[in-house]
């Protein structure tokens, strides 16, 4: 019998991995046909299908491979790609050469991939320029990325110092990643300051002949700091450009540099594929900017937008810029205090916004107008220092977050818990789309540095499962590689989990495809509920230490600030974060908070201390509506920025104290968290009187959830991110109303009734599972409960290793022991694993449960296929026939991840990313079980 997944419900096989048993399925066709979400969930648009970022690595391309590479991901269930010039990451190149960006023989590929694609029902975008952020070889000195960088060293008089223009310039040279060597260096202005200052003034300005090899510093008696301000033309390259987009990081501060740059794309791309369906969306990849903080005319510039001159204060804002534009520590300042240091803080936050402002005004909304412009959406990873976190995003079509892969350790973070593979910025690029009404939040998904080759469908599930709680909607799968067939093994890699036909799981990724595409449709076609507002102290953040390089900051500030939604929906209840200039903007209706369709009857500041005085008059109003109002830590006492700010931090302490005298039952002040996340908001809950619209009798740190809703249907995706831990809870739906619960199975497009009893469901969720759990009007078949007797274990099993390099070997295994990790006669080994045993005397034995298994497991029991797992737990329900059999011959099938073999081979140019890695298990550790 043909094996598909549908076939297995209606033998009675499990519906996912450990999370129920299902009896037979009775169609109800005529009430599906008229329902349009579900239907669109049992057979998913392309739309909807995991997209990839196509890398085309070095440009070394060819029509033929193209279109054979579209065929392989169309057949893995891809329904899109990302076309991605990149440097060539190494390796053998066959001797093919390199086509230049734009070039009429690049444009000719991309035509091809355009014309495969559409055939093939796929999705096209593309990467403006090559690598990140973009530039290339081709711009002007001063349309090159500028950073206004500065050094300080202590001396002291009264002497006349003479200094080497060359070795100032060198001092505060930037020690930053992706260094350009054709950049150009400026001394922009040397001053003078005290080694203190309490009461700010600024620092004695030094003349100098910009044409001297030497400046002359007549310094008076005491002790001082040399500040030496140096402007940087051109000190970042493109980190990855291909040919013809390498080079110098474009000045994405600079409006004319910046249309210059997009229109070069578009005057050389767009005419010649006039008649083809075009793109989707381009894309802009992580502006990792390295610190850039400067262009022509930033002075003017900024005092347009913050009404005086930052020249002063530059000696005491600029920093000696280091690795991705963190400042270097050690070097010689000048210790502010009292007044000076207040005065200088303030000055910084508005320089820093400033930035922000001009990065959105010059860059962000231009860019998006050149996609519109041209038929196309923009999509953009709209953060790091240079964006504000939540806003940037409300100004792309299709924002852009990521979710990454940290470890390659077989139990190092398998939970995901302590290292959660989503990053801090998710929530706040989710909560930009749900204020604009997107319903699309794009992932740069399952980004993998490290684990490229130990990879498991079980990990990309669970990394994917905690991509969407934090409210991404549609995966970009990071990434499948450019790499012709005649390439030596595995293939031309420049980063990404090993998604290729030559990894041995490949064959099963459409599986994991079918469930993303699924849960992204029901996501993408439903409107994401939170009622809680979570807002971050970033003015204060900004003030006191500066931006961060999201998504990796160095500072979390709070410390605990990325952990308050995680236990918020652990909890039952969901969030979204909002800002000072959303909160301004939004209205308040009946208690509620609102802006555009969002609705929120509760807002939690996290120790929050500066605020707009526009911002405290909105939370004022907000509390006088009927609204609850919750301070984490700390008040707000104080605004932000330099200019008035004395009569604003009054207006700011006016109204707080206002609002709390006046609506003191709306306002309450809760100790920050220390410990427990979970409990700790649970009590906050209790006290301040929010209720979960999902009650959770035993919360678990690896149990959440995200609630979506239509006019007619509540729907709770379910998540177990846990690989090892089994969780059985009840839950309780207190605005379910007359809805009865149905399971939506995301892998078959089925849906069944949940056992559901006095407003209870008894949730069993074994690890790495999920459900989609959806309250509605619909009839469904029943589930069944999985088998709780233990059974007995199976003894003496032939082992048969069938290796990738075509090599194989039999074992006995009286119980089946890992594969690889400590075993030093399997290490080597990636392949598939093969267990047989015929058992005796076992009619009525209706399971069989293979315990931990380390790959994607299949099994045939005489001679039938009864189907596969991937993920979870490795039980099989044996359909009746079988079941009566007093014989059985049963043959197990384990497919490996190939990262052990390819760590045992020192000479093949993919050995660097798994050299400092373990090795994994793999197989079937431990006692199988005929139940």
């Amino acid at each position: 019998m043909k094996y598909t997944r549908r076939t297995f419900i209606k033998t009675g096989l499990t519906v996912t991995a450990g999370i129920s048993l299902l009896g037979s399925c009775e169609s109800v066709a005529d009430r599906q046909a008229a329902d349009r979400l579900f239907e669109l969930f049992r057979n998913p648009s392309g739309s909807a299908k995991p997209f990839v970022r196509w890398w085309w690595n070095g440009n070394k391309l060819s029509a033929k491979e193209i279109l054979r590479e579209l065929d392989i991901m169309k057949e893995a269930g891809i329904g899109g790609v990302e076309i991605n010039s990149i440097a060539f990451p190494g390796g053998d190149d066959l001797g093919l050469p390199s086509l230049s960006w734009l070039s009429p023989e690049w444009i000719e590929m991309v035509k091809v991939a355009l014309r495969g694609a559409e055939e093939r029902d796929i999705v096209c975008d593309i990467i403006v320029g090559s690598g990140w952020p973009f530039g290339g070889e081709f711009l002007q000195t001063e349309e090159q990325t500028q950073l206004l960088t500065l050094a300080g060293k202590k001396i002291k008089g009264a002497a006349k110092l003479r200094f080497k223009a060359d070795e100032l310039l060198n001092e505060a040279a930037p020690h930053i990643h992706s260094g350009y060597k054709g950049s150009s260096s400026e001394l922009y202005a040397v001053c003078l300051a005290p080694l203190e200052m309490n009461v700010f003034s600024p620092a004695q300005t030094i003349p100098f002949d910009k044409n001297s090899p030497e400046i002359v510093v007549d310094v008076p008696e005491g002790e001082f700091i040399l500040y030496t301000l140096v402007k940087i033309n051109g000190f970042q390259s493109v980190i990855n450009g291909s040919p013809g987009a390498a080079g110098p990081v474009l000045n994405h501060y600079d409006r004319k540099a910046v249309d210059k740059f997009l229109n070069r794309m578009s005057d050389g791309l767009f005419p010649a594929i006039r008649g083809l369906k075009g793109f989707r969306a381009l894309f802009c990849d992580s502006m990792e900017l390295e610190g850039a903080n400067w262009y022509g005319d930033f002075l003017d510039d900024f005092r347009r937008r913050k009404g005086y001159d930052i020249s002063p204060y530059l000696p005491f804002i600029l920093y000696k810029v280091g690795h991705m534009g963190q400042a270097v520590e050690g070097a010689a300042v000048t210790l502010l205090t009292g007044a000076a240091k207040e005065e200088v803080t303030r000055a910084k936050y508005d320089f820093f916004t400033a930035c922000m402002e001009m990065m959105r005004d010059n860059f962000l909304k231009p860019y998006t107008q050149w996609c519109n412009r041209h038929g196309y959406k923009s999509r953009v990873q709209a953060y790091g220092r240079e964006f504000h976190p939540l806003e940037a995003s409300l100004e792309v079509d299709i924002p852009e977050c990521e979710t990454w892969f940290f470890y390659a350790d077989g139990t190092k973070n398998r939970n995901f818990h302590s290292l959660p593979a989503y990053m801090n910025v998710n929530k706040f690029v989710a909560s930009a789309a749900h204020f604009t009404g997107k319903k699309e939040v794009s992932c740069e998904e399952l980004t993998n540095t490290d684990a490229v080759f130990n990879v498991t469908l079980e990990r990309i599930k669970m990394a994917g499962d905690q991509s969407n709680l934090s409210g991404v909607t549609h995966s970009i799968l990071h990434g499948f590689n450019y790499s012709p067939p005649e390439t030596p093994f595995p293939g031309w890699i420049r980063y990404g989990t090993y998604f290729n036909e030559r990894n041995p799981w490949w064959k099963y990724f459409k599986l994991w495809a079918a469930y993303k595409t699924r849960i992204s449709t029901v996501l993408q076609e439903t409107e994401y509920f939170a009622d809680i507002a979570v807002m971050h102290p970033l003015a204060d953040l900004w003030t006191l230490h500066g931006p961060q390089r999201d998504p990796f900051p160095e500072l979390h500030y709070p410390a605990y600030q990325y952990k308050v939604w995680e236990a918020i929906h652990q909890n039952g209840n969901s969030c979204d974060y909002i800002s000072e200039n959303i909160l301004q903007r939004s209205s308040v209706e009946n208690g509620f908070l609102t802006y555009g369709s969002r609705r929120y009857n509760t807002l939690m500041l996290l120790e929050v201390e500066s605020l707009e005085p526009d911002t405290a008059e909105a939370l004022l109003s907000f509390v006088a509506g009927g609204g609850r109002l919750i301070f984490v830590g700390k008040e707000p006492h104080r605004s932000s920025g330099l200019k008035d700010c004395k009569s604003r931090d009054e207006k700011v302490k006016t109204l707080v104290d206002t609002m709390k005298k006046t609506y003191s039952e709306k306002i309450f002040t809760v100790d920050a968290p220390d410990g427990d996340m979970i409990e700790w908001f649970g009590n906050l809950s209790n006290r301040c009187g929010i209720k979960p619209y999902l009650e959770i009798e035993s919360p678990s740190p690896f149990l959440s959830q995200i609630r979506h809703r239509t006019a007619d249907r509540d729907i709770f995706f379910i998540v177990n991110y846990s690989a090892t831990q089994q969780i059985v809870t009840n839950l309780s739906f207190p605005e379910a109303g007359k809805r009865k619960p149905n399971l939506w199975d995301a892998e078959t497009g089925e849906r069944y009734r949940c056992p559901y009893k006095d407003g209870k469901l008894e949730l069993n969720l074994y690890p790495a599972t999920s459900q989609l759990i959806v309250f509605e009007k619909a009839d469904a078949p029943d589930v069944l409960p999985a088998p709780v007797s233990e059974g007995s274990a199976l003894t003496g099993w032939e082992v048969r290793l069938e290796h990738v390099n075509g090599n194989a070997e039999t074992l006995a295994m009286d119980t089946p022991a890992v594969i690889g990790a400590d075993n030093r006669q399997t290490q080597r080994f990636a392949g598939c694993i093969y267990y047989t045993k015929t058992v005796n005397n076992s009619s009525g034995c209706q399971y069989l449960d293979l315990g931990q298994v380390y790959g994607v497991s299949e099994l045939k029991v005489n001679g039938e296929l009864l189907g596969c797992r991937w993920y979870g737990r490795h039980l099989y329900r044996l359909p009746e026939p079988i079941a009566k059999a007093a014989n059985k011959l049963i043959e197990i099938k384990v497919t490996t991840t190939v990262g052990n073999y390819i760590k045992s081979l020192p000479e093949n140019h993919a050995h660097g990313w798994t050299r400092h890695q373990p090795w994994q298990p793999q197989g079937i550790a431990g006692e199988i079980r005929m139940i």
